[in-house]
């Protein structure tokens, strides 16, 4: 969590364009089917028109299955922290691409754990835009399924909200 403070007070001023920070607030998953509270993190910017760059705390996650038993779903943590790239289709719906910085567990690649998903965004006239996005895991888990993932959050424009707090 140090990291991600340490990146959300310095990208202002090492980036040239738009900052956008956003926060996860409410999910759900296909596995556990019902609706949980998170506060996952995310910054990032854009580098054209239609491509945002960032990263994200959201944790990468996996079954933990032991021969003989039931898998124990999304017991083991791959990664803190994702990178992610969202291609704007046009000025509300979007594609993203969720990548986990590194894998803490020696049998799972990162590439494991590739998540493809898609996504609207509800602009509002206070810069505090509402989205909802679904992401699912492009290659199959050690089951066979592509967990899929349905997020909610809030974003904004770091530079037109928070540019007093960098000061």
């Amino acid at each position: 969590m140090k990291k991600l403070l340490l990146i959300l007070f310095f990208t202002p001023y090492i980036s040239y364009s738009q900052v956008i920070i956003k926060a996860d607030l409410i999910q759900r998953t296909d596995s556990k089917k019902n609706i949980e509270n998170s506060f996952d993190l995310s910054i990032s910017s854009f580098i054209n028109n239609n491509i945002v760059i960032g990263l994200t705390s959201e944790s990468a996650l996996a079954d933990y299955i032991q021969e003989g038993f039931e898998p124990i779903q999304d017991s083991l943590l791959i990664s803190h922290f994702q990178l992610f790239c969202k291609y704007y289709y046009n000025k509300r719906s979007f594609f993203v691409l969720k990548i986990p910085t590194s894998s803490d567990v020696i049998d799972i690649s990162i590439f494991d754990r590739v998540r493809l998903g898609g996504g609207y965004v509800f602009h509002s006239k206070s810069n505090f835009d509402f989205d909802i996005s679904y992401d699912v895991l492009l290659s199959q888990n050690i089951n066979g399924w592509n967990k899929g993932k349905l997020s909610i959050g809030i974003s904004t424009d770091a530079f037109e909200n928070f540019l007093l707090l960098f000061f």
